[in-house]
């Protein structure tokens, strides 16, 4: 009786602990999101894609953002998002693009990017590259799709920092390859926070 008793207890205590664990990761999230500098990060915001809506150049149908050379897919229900129901192909179909978006810094703050991406696994290229560009500083990513699934994309969370030299800052995220021009690297759960 007394050891079921421990037992039990135990049990207790190590889901008290676990449930505080993850409400305070719960709450660090939601204050990364509060915090994040950018409009509509997740991309949901913007057309109804259905499965995916292409976009060309210079389009701002995604609000907050602008596509910035070649073409991109807004993506809907086509595949899995990292968070919500939508992402982006950065490249479109087909189309070699990237996507933009102007915010307030401040000059000698440094600031960090995070992003989620994958890639799209229809394609004949494994390696999928994204380029990451703020403040004349520039960032480059790879992601693999071997064994992916478009309802197991396997999204992995990256960040880069960066220093702001002005009172605005671009950050431009893009591809990076020259193959594949209608299956290229997935992004999603874009934020910009200031570090302390």
């Amino acid at each position: 009786m007394k050891r079921s008793l421990l037992v039990g207890i135990g049990a207790l205590l190590a889901a008290a602990v676990f449930g505080a664990a993850w409400a305070a990761d719960e709450k660090k999230d939601d204050a990364d999101k509060s915090a994040n500098l950018l409009v509509n990060g997740g991309f949901e915001e913007g057309p109804e894609p259905e499965a995916f809506k292409s976009l060309p150049k210079d389009s701002t149908d995604i609000k907050g953002w602008k596509v910035i050379k070649g073409e991109i897919d807004y993506i809907g229900n086509y595949w899995q998002a990292a968070g919500g129901k939508r992402s982006l192909d950065l490249h479109g179909s087909p189309g070699f693009g990237g996507v933009a978006q102007t915010f307030k810094t401040t000059k000698g703050q440094k600031y960090r990017v995070t992003f989620y991406i994958a890639g799209n696994p229809d394609g004949s290229v494994a390696k999928k590259k994204v380029g990451v560009k703020a403040a004349d500083k520039e960032g480059e990513f790879e992601f693999d799709v071997t064994g992916k699934t478009k309802e197991a994309m396997g999204w992995e969370k990256k960040t880069w920092d960066f220093t702001a030299t002005e009172d605005e800052t671009t950050l431009e995220i893009y591809t990076l390859m020259t193959e594949d021009e209608s299956c290229g690297p997935a992004l999603d759960e874009v934020s910009v926070v200031p570090l302390k």
